[in-house]
C-alpha cells in the first residue's frame, strides 16, 4: 500500500537525511499541514528535487 502523505520520517528515510534535516529545510520543501505535523507528497518532492538539481533530468540519467 502507497501512502498519500508521507511523515517527516518517511520522507527523510526517502532523501536518507536525518529528521532534524526535514524539519529544518521544511520551509523549502513543498509540504501541506495536519495541524502542526508537516506531511509531504512523493509527486510534488520529487518535482522539488528535479527543479532544484539543475543540469540534466533525472529521466535522462536513467536512460
Amino acid at each position: 500500500m502507497i501512502k498519500a502523505l508521507w511523515t517527516v520520517k518517511d520522507l527523510a528515510a526517502y532523501l536518507d537525511t536525518p529528521v532534524s534535516w526535514v524539519y529544518d529545510n521544511a520551509h523549502e520543501i513543498p509540504h501541506v499541514r495536519v495541524g502542526r505535523e508537516y506531511r509531504f507528497r512523493q509527486s510534488e518532492v520529487d518535482a522539488w528535487l528535479e527543479a532544484s538539481r539543475g543540469g540534466c533530468p533525472l529521466s535522462l540519467l536513467a536512460a
